[in-house]
C-alpha cells in the first residue's frame, strides 16, 4: 500500500507535466498576443511619423449649367432678373369703344298703325234685273298694318305694310259674296290683298309735328291675287295731339288691271269696269 502511494507521487507530476505540453501544442501560437521581442541593448532608432500619401480633395468648382445637362439642379441656375419695364413698347390697353346713346322718343319715325274700327271696302256699279242701278258695296274689318314715317316726313317702304282678308269681304248678297271669293279674288289662293305704301306727297307742308288736318296722296304696290300693280291713293287724316288719327282714302281701278272676272250671276245684268276701292282708317301715331 505505501509501495503504490510512492508511486502515484512519482508518476503525478509527470502526467502533469505530459498534459501541458499536449495543450500548449495543439492550440498554437496565440493571433491576438504577439510573442514579445528578445530583450536587447540595441536602442531603436526613432522614425517621423508617417504622413498621408493622398492629398486632401479639395472642392471643385460645378460646371456652368447647360440646357443640355439633364443632371444640373433647378437651384445652380442664376435667379433671372426681370427686364426693365419699356414705356413706349409696351401696348396701350384697349379701350372700349362708348356706346352711342339710344334713340329716345323724340328722335324715333313717327309709325302709324291701324286700330280696330278700320273698314276696308270695295264698290262696284252694276245694272240688276229688278232694281236697275246698284252700288254693291263689299266690306270687311279685317284690315291691319302700320305706315312708317322718316325724319323728312317720307315713307320707309320696308316696314310698312297693310294687308285685308279677302275672304271676309261682305255685300247684301250671299251669292254676289260666293262669286267674288271663289271667282273673282280666288280667296282659297289668294287670301290677302296687300298694300306696299312707298311715297307720300304732302298736299301742303307738313309741320315739324303732325298735327291738325292734313291732305296727302300715298303711293305703293298693290297686289290682288297673283298681280302686283303701282297705284296712288288719294288720303285726309285729322292727327290729334293725343295721337289718334282718323282719316280716309281711295283709290281706283279696273277688273283687267289685275287680271279679275266680273261678277256674272243671274240677276246681275251689267258691272262697270272700274272698281273703287276705300279705307276708312282709325289708329294711333306713335310717338305723337
Amino acid at each position: 500500500m505505501r509501495a503504490n502511494r510512492k508511486l502515484f507521487t512519482t508518476l503525478l507530476p509527470l502526467a502533469v507535466a505530459i498534459a501541458v505540453a499536449l495543450a500548449v501544442a495543439c492550440a498554437g501560437p496565440s493571433a491576438a498576443t504577439p510573442p514579445a521581442a528578445p530583450l536587447t541593448n540595441t536602442p531603436v532608432p526613432a522614425t517621423a511619423a508617417p504622413q498621408p500619401t493622398a492629398a486632401m480633395p479639395t472642392a471643385t468648382p460645378a460646371p456652368a449649367p447647360t440646357s443640355g445637362d439633364i443632371n444640373t439642379r433647378i437651384a445652380d441656375f442664376p435667379t433671372p432678373t426681370p427686364a426693365a419695364a419699356n414705356p413706349t413698347a409696351a401696348s396701350a390697353p384697349a379701350v372700349s369703344p362708348t356706346p352711342e346713346p339710344e334713340p329716345d322718343a323724340a328722335g324715333a319715325p313717327p309709325v302709324f298703325t291701324l286700330a280696330n274700327g278700320s273698314i276696308a271696302r270695295y264698290k262696284v256699279e252694276e245694272v240688276l234685273a229688278r232694281t236697275g242701278f246698284k252700288v254693291a258695296t263689299g266690306e270687311t274689318e279685317a284690315v291691319a298694318g302700320q305706315v312708317v314715317f322718316d325724319a323728312d316726313g317720307g315713307i320707309s317702304a320696308d316696314a310698312s305694310r297693310i294687308t285685308v282678308q279677302a275672304a271676309t269681304l261682305r255685300t247684301d248678297s250671299d251669292r254676289r259674296d260666293g262669286y267674288v271669293r271663289n271667282r273673282t279674288l280666288q280667296t282659297d289662293i289668294y287670301p290677302e290683298v296687300v298694300f306696299i305704301p312707298q311715297s307720300i306727297d304732302w298736299q301742303t307742308p307738313p309741320p315739324g309735328e303732325l298735327r291738325g288736318t292734313q291732305d296727302f296722296t300715298i303711293t305703293g304696290n298693290l297686289t290682288v291675287k297673283d298681280q302686283t300693280r303701282t297705284v296712288t291713293w288719294d288720303a285726309t287724316a285729322e292727327f290729334n295731339d293725343d295721337g289718334s288719327v282718323t282719316g280716309f282714302a281711295s283709290v281706283q281701278f279696273t277688273f283687267d288691271d289685275f287680271g279679275m272676272d266680273k261678277p256674272s250671276v243671274a240677276v246681275v245684268l251689267s258691272v262697270e269696269d272700274e272698281i273703287l276701292l276705300e279705307l276708312d282708317f282709325v289708329g294711333t301715331m306713335s310717338p305723337r
